[in-house]
């Protein structure tokens, strides 16, 4: 149980479905008897707390590019951390999530203390881990980085709500709005409003929906509850991807800028033809 709800390494379906943010409050009420909301979603007012994530890719976007292909055995690369204006330096987590087929498995290695970028100059016995096997995750995610040349392209954020299952040794529910990105081709965790470009948008979502529902759990045990919750609200299965949306607007925003009737450096009072330089 522990180890699930720690995320060191879980197998696992992830089914999403588009739904108006407004249902939250009556998602709560129907997983009352199942679930219990998390620890984040418990202390922040609203339920929604800010989830921060670094995607890293190669200068050609491998990842994506598998992605955009479907291929049935593929992953990505993430250092998540928590809160709307994380600090440099504080709790990170190595995240590679692989997909093979319709099965996700999810690795988690988490250092404390330093930022993640200083992992690369540092020897793995000196890193800041809880574990050794947090050691052995980040261990692994070093060797991905410099198997495909991936490097820091795209910090993300969204707003999450989250339940887990009482009984079941690992369930979840999430909903996801608000998804916002910026470019970052560092470990610069600054989030400034004004540099954020949204993909909270409507031509990601079904009509009508602003937000994402996922429903988590092991292959092996499907909770009854979440078939109920399904049919409750007469879920249809939509596709969302917060680092493949955000990939296609920092095409639009970064590579064709004149595409826009205001460009976005124009929302921080600048000069018309002033240009940032990022």
């Amino acid at each position: 149980m522990a180890e699930a709800r720690g995320f060191s390494l879980l197998e696992r379906f992830e089914l999403k479905y588009h739904i108006p943010v407004e249902w939250a409050d009556r998602i709560g009420a129907f997983l009352a008897p199942y679930c219990e909301e998390d620890y984040y979603s418990k202390i922040t007012p609203g339920g929604f707390y800010w989830i921060t994530n670094l995607y890293l890719d190669s200068p050609s976007w491998t990842f994506l590019g598998w992605k955009k292909k479907q291929l049935l055995d593929r992953f990505n690369m993430r250092v998540r951390t928590y809160g709307e204006h994380p600090p440099q330096e504080g709790t990170f987590h190595f995240e590679c999530k692989r997909k093979i087929k319709n099965i996700c498995y999810k690795s988690r290695g988490t250092v404390k203390g330093i930022n993640p970028g200083d992992v690369w100059h540092m020897k793995p016995e000196d890193w800041p881990c809880k574990s050794e096997r947090d050691r052995m995750y980040i261990k692994d995610f070093l060797y991905k980085t410099e198997l495909h040349n991936a490097h820091p392209r795209l910090l993300t954020q969204y707003k999450r709500r989250a339940w887990f299952g009482l009984r079941e040794e690992y369930s979840r529910v999430t909903i996801d709005t608000g998804m916002r990105f910026r470019e970052e081709i560092g470990f610069d965790y600054t989030v400034d409003p004004h540099y954020m470009h949204s993909t909270g948008i409507p031509r990601f979502f079904q009509p009508g929906c602003d937000a994402v529902l996922e429903l988590k759990c092991p292959c092996s045990q499907v909770p009854y509850w979440m078939f109920d919750l399904i049919k409750f609200l007469n879920l249809k299965h939509a596709a969302f991807s917060k680092f493949g949306n955000a990939a296609a607007e920092w095409k639009r925003v970064y590579e064709n800028p004149r595409r826009f009737k205001t460009p976005y450096w124009t929302k921080l009072g600048l000069p018309v033809g002033e240009k940032i330089v990022l």
